[in-house]
């Protein structure tokens, strides 16, 4: 009676829950903690599993960050994109662009086409002046930005420079001797 099959799902990892409400394991749990059982109602997550398979519209979002080469860094933030895809009935397309890239081949080259920019945070200096390039690429070009943490922090920087005409402003974190310290 306890033995519950892991069956592989057709569209989603979301339909999951449903499948294994279906074989009766949360009524199995509740019995072995003895905890209260109640009708389930299900009805919110089958509509969301409806809105997932009936997306038509699609949007790109790049996120520009150090550790893209390592997924599960950023596994919270490509989560929530995602679920705020879904509240909006639209499928995020993610680009994964490693901030050194930026640095190397432009912003133009690398973000261009896309919807948003997202970059996220991180430590140290690797990276920086390609998240700052990137987030000017999005200024520029009107393209909804969002930083977090250390991507608020360059944000910061990029209008500091080349919004507000302070050359050479900087974070303390990177350059102790900043002529513009923000």
């Amino acid at each position: 009676r306890a033995v519950i099959e892991e069956k592989d799902v057709d569209f989603t990892i979301y339909e999951v829950p449903l499948v294994l409400a279906e074989q009766g394991l949360d009524d199995l749990v509740l019995e072995h903690l003895r905890l209260e059982t109640r009708r389930r109602d299900l009805k919110g997550w089958r509509r969301m599993i409806s809105t997932i398979r009936n997306i038509k519209d699609e949007v790109e979002i790049a996120v520009v960050g150090k550790y893209i080469a390592l997924h599960d860094a950023y596994k919270s933030i490509y989560e929530a994109l995602t679920h705020g895809g879904i509240a909006n009935r639209v499928r995020i397309r993610l680009r994964k662009v490693a901030a050194e890239d930026v640095e190397s081949a432009g912003a133009a080259k690398l973000l261009s086409g896309s919807h948003g920019v997202l970059v996220p945070g991180g430590f140290g200096e690797r990276g920086i002046e390609g998240k700052i390039s990137a987030i000017r690429w999005a200024r520029e070009n009107r393209i909804p930005f969002f930083g977090i943490c250390l991507g608020m922090q360059t944000a910061v920087i990029e209008f500091a420079r080349h919004a507000a005409g302070l050359k050479g402003a900087n974070s303390t974190e990177f350059q102790k001797t900043t002529p513009h310290p923000v």
